[in-house]
């Protein structure tokens, strides 16, 4: 499983976050001071149940198997809530969730406000979109 995780990690990608497109670096807004605002404060529990309910809709739709305390596969909904809470409590970790019928790989981390969704099928990009604008969440390809 981590042979396939290193392999979908180089695979074009899309990020899915509370904004529409990425800020560009030499942008004068105030960036910064949201997405730490978003991270440390009680807005912090908002953003974790949304990160969630992400996840469990499309657990409705996708077999799962996650990499957290080792592999987890066909996790139960409570586990992902635990994951994320405790990413977000301890202000680090990483949740790798992977759609292995899919060939998809979807990665948490505490320091972004986004996911990002390596190797996001045609089919699964239609419903992984409609979910994001559901939770307030845009999907978009990243351009490095």
């Amino acid at each position: 499983m981590f042979k396939k995780i290193d392999e979908l990690l180089e695979k074009p990608y899309y990020v899915i976050d509370f904004l529409p497109q990425r800020v560009p670096k030499n942008n004068n807004g105030h960036f910064f001071d949201v997405e730490y605002y978003l991270l440390n404060n009680e807005k912090r529990h908002e953003m974790k149940n949304k990160y969630v309910n992400m996840i469990l809709k499309l657990m409705c739709y996708y077999r799962v198997s996650i990499l957290w305390n080792g592999w987890n596969d066909n996790p139960k909904p409570a586990d992902i809530e635990n994951a994320i809470s405790e990413i977000m409590e301890n202000h680090s970790g990483t949740l790798n969730i992977l759609f292995s019928d899919e060939d998809v790989l979807l990665v948490f981390e505490w320091d972004c406000l986004n996911f990002s969704v390596y190797n996001l099928s045609e089919s699964m990009k239609e419903i992984t979109e409609k979910i994001a604008l559901s939770e307030g969440f845009f999907c978009w390809k990243r351009m490095d």
